[in-house]
């Protein structure tokens, strides 16, 4: 079975030769300094060199940014805008015509059509979004005292999802997709169900027909513990979520036995990766009932911390391999 094909069933419960070996996420940067102190190769610069050099099934992701390379971000992370004013202004600094490499992009479709390569595009979400122009606190408080400004930035996001969208499609077909959220902490949701239905709602029941009229998985990226927020995101029609945070108190084995049909990626617990082989064989075998079921591609429920060393890393590879054909 090829890469692609392998990813695409295991994301859509099918049939499976073994689970796919990734690493959803890059490599925080502190974490692939130390492996260069200890054998890494210095010249191994990109996250797909590094993915290739541990023999890791090829994704390839491309992140769609909303803001143009015009953007200015206010200094210590102050809000860029405060007023409906203050965001028609800039807004020739936000949402590219030109929103992605396609020339890159080219490049990988003709290797995805070759089965070795899976492609993920990555949306900004209608909470992320407006969060980086408002501020943390500011956009929290927008929920009730500057509502206006929120609904025209996700309305124009939706917009600009739609045009990024169809761009995509005419050179490449993604084999699925994640909004990129954080909209919870370590003890759950940042926001209520209700405002959540009031003013986040809305644009994923718009924009995730259309993901899936073009046969694109569609995943919620958000941190933190999502045990309450599962349910709202389902109603919109996404498939899926990441990265399932142990700290925070997520459990895929407790989170697949309340939904069996949903998709998960993450999950492992990067607080035992450098703890040694029995640790990680416990943390192995924890998953592995959900890791045969399908609809679960298991990963390190966030980045690598810096804390895991070259051979540590090496260790928990071999027994992902490992482990991931112990599924079937």
């Amino acid at each position: 079975m090829r890469n692609r094909e392998r990813i695409v069933n295991t994301l859509n419960f099918k049939s499976f030769d073994r689970v796919p070996v990734v690493e959803w996420a890059p490599w925080w940067e502190k974490t692939t300094d130390r492996w260069k102190t200890e054998g890494l190769p210095e010249k191994l610069v990109h996250d797909w060199e590094i993915r290739d050099y541990f023999g890791l099934d090829r994704l390839n992701q491309c992140w769609i940014k909303s803001k143009k390379e015009t953007f200015k971000y206010a200094p210590e992370s102050k809000p860029t805008v405060r007023t409906l004013e203050e965001y028609r202004k800039i807004k020739e600094h936000l949402f590219p015509e030109e929103p992605f490499d396609a020339r890159l992009i080219e490049s990988w479709a003709k290797e995805q059509k070759k089965g070795g390569l899976a492609v993920w595009i990555t949306f900004e979400g209608y909470f992320w979004s407006p969060r980086t122009l408002l501020g943390i606190e500011e956009h929290l408080c927008a929920f009730y005292d500057n509502q206006e400004t929120m609904n025209e930035i996700n309305n124009d996001l939706l917009n600009f999802h739609k045009r990024a969208l169809k761009q995509f499609l005419n050179i490449c077909q993604p084999d699925f997709m994640t909004f990129a959220e954080d909209m919870s902490y370590n003890k759950g949701p940042m926001i209520s169900e209700e405002m959540f239905n009031e003013f986040i709602a809305p644009f994923y029941r718009q924009i995730v027909p259309e993901l899936k009229k073009n046969n694109i998985i569609t995943i919620v990226d958000t941190d933190g513990n999502i045990e309450k927020l599962v349910p709202w995101f389902l109603n919109t029609g996404v498939d899926g979520f990441l990265p399932l945070e142990k700290q925070a108190g997520v459990d895929i084995v407790s989170l697949r036995k309340k939904h069996p049909k949903v998709t998960f990626l993450g999950g492992f617990d990067k607080m035992v990766m450098h703890l040694g082989e029995k640790k990680l064989r416990e943390e192995f075998e924890r998953i592995l009932p959900v890791m045969k079921q399908g609809g679960y591609i298991p990963g390190v429920d966030h980045q690598t911390p810096p804390a895991v060393s070259f051979e540590d890393y090496k260790l928990y590879l071999r027994l992902l391999n490992e482990y991931c054909r112990k599924a079937v």
